[in-house]
């Protein structure tokens, strides 16, 4: 599988909210660097916070408006959107909407690097007034 089809495979597993899935396409080696910066490993991590994402945010989704890729990495433009739960529902005051790119490095249809560029504070702002 060409490395840009393993990455919007990986969006879309996303986007299906498939846990399994998505580890499936991770390689041992895989790396996740979040939007602060911070970087993760492991597939144990990797599930655990997957799970969580999407509990948090149960219309969590990735929205591809534009992709480049090239043979060193595929840049996945768009929007990352989600609303957070708060006792079990999904108050409209709670949605956000963040313009979003993504770096994914696939080899051998496998994901070694999946990192986000973002300004999550919105997410932020909204954990800590549902708190």
């Amino acid at each position: 599988m060409a490395m840009k089809d393993t990455v919007l495979e990986f969006v879309q597993r996303i986007n299906a909210h498939d846990v399994d899935g998505i580890l499936d396409l991770m390689a041992e080696d895989y790396r996740f660097i979040n939007s602060a910066g911070d970087t993760f490993r492991g597939k144990a991590f990797m599930r655990a916070t997957w799970k969580a994402q999407f509990a948090q945010y149960p219309d969590f989704q990735i929205r591809v408006d534009r992709v480049v890729a090239d043979e060193q990495g595929v840049a996945v433009f768009g929007m990352a959107i989600g609303t957070l739960t708060r006792g079990g529902e999904m108050p409209e005051e709670n949605h956000w909407e963040i313009p979003s790119a993504f770096l994914g490095i696939a080899q051998d249809g496998k994901m070694t690097h999946w990192q986000v560029f973002s300004d999550a504070s919105i997410v932020f702002d909204l954990i800590k007034a549902n708190e």
